[in-house]
């Protein structure tokens, strides 16, 4: 679909009022397609301060925001804040010497922390580095990075934070095994459901992710497989067989066919 638009002469900088304000060259990087990025950018896509961000373009980034310059964006991706979009210690650095808020929150109710724990494994340095700079993050985003350590010291003063729905959501959702698995054997929640979007279960999201060791060990945790979201009414079995064309990630098969084959047992 992408080369049959580019051979259409279709526009590589898009128009992007109505998606959030990203750019295609912002959604390749999110999207990680680099050989869509490549194309675009020998096309001529505009790297603006939101892209080199993302690119991890120091370099440009110094450019762009060097003195004299008008360089920080008066319209802001997600209605937030731009240290969101920050991918490097330098680039948090020179944004919050600038002034650009740390603790504004998107449309979707996320600040720039919480957005970078969502990056995973690749946030953890950059959240390491915002707390440096004395910048608080939730137990929820020491669980998406998969900070044990931390949650550790956090569920020993209080018991009550490895039963919350938003921290096992976040191991969960970044596909941290050993840190589920020791969530769980301190009562987390084996149907942990989101607070927000369509309020589906952990199961549901890892059946998306097409984690099958993760999807193996929340059902043996008593995982509810017949649980539905409220938004499109559908089960864990159901996230997964539609991700298989949505994400096209074949391990979605395999999970797909190992939930509907429990279901089937149950059913009989």
């Amino acid at each position: 679909m992408f080369d049959l638009l580019i051979a259409a002469g279709a526009d590589v900088n898009g128009s992007n009022e109505h998606n959030e304000h990203w750019s295609p060259l912002m959604l390749t990087v999110h999207r990680d397609q680099p050989e869509m990025r490549r194309v675009l950018l020998e096309r001529g896509a505009r790297v603006g301060l939101i892209e080199a961000l993302m690119f991890e373009d120091d370099a440009l980034v110094e450019r762009l925001l060097r003195p004299g310059k008008s360089a920080l964006p008066t319209i802001e991706p997600n209605s937030g804040s731009i240290l969101a979009f920050a991918r490097t210690p330098f680039a948090i650095d020179r944004l919050l010497e600038l002034g650009v808020a740390h603790d504004r929150k998107d449309r979707w109710d996320t600040t720039p922390i919480q957005a970078m724990s969502r990056l995973g494994r690749r946030g953890q340095s950059l959240v390491q580095h915002m707390l440096k700079r004395g910048i608080a993050a939730e137990p929820q985003e020491y669980a998406r990075i998969g900070d044990k350590d931390t949650l550790v010291a956090f569920i020993a003063a209080n018991p009550d934070i490895a039963r919350s729905d938003a921290v096992m959501m976040g191991a969960v959702d970044f596909g941290h095994h050993d840190l589920v698995e020791w969530l769980l054997a301190q009562g987390a929640n084996v149907n942990a459901r989101t607070d927000w979007g369509s309020r589906h279960t952990a199961l549901h999201s890892v059946a998306w992710n097409g984690d099958l060791r993760m999807v193996k060990l929340m059902v043996e945790a008593g995982a509810d497989i017949t649980a539905r979201d409220p938004e499109h009414n559908n089960t864990p079995a159901g996230w997964a067989k539609v991700a298989i064309r949505v994400t096209n990630n074949p391990d979605c098969q395999d999970v797909a066919e190992y939930l509907y084959g429990l279901e089937g047992r149950t059913s009989s």
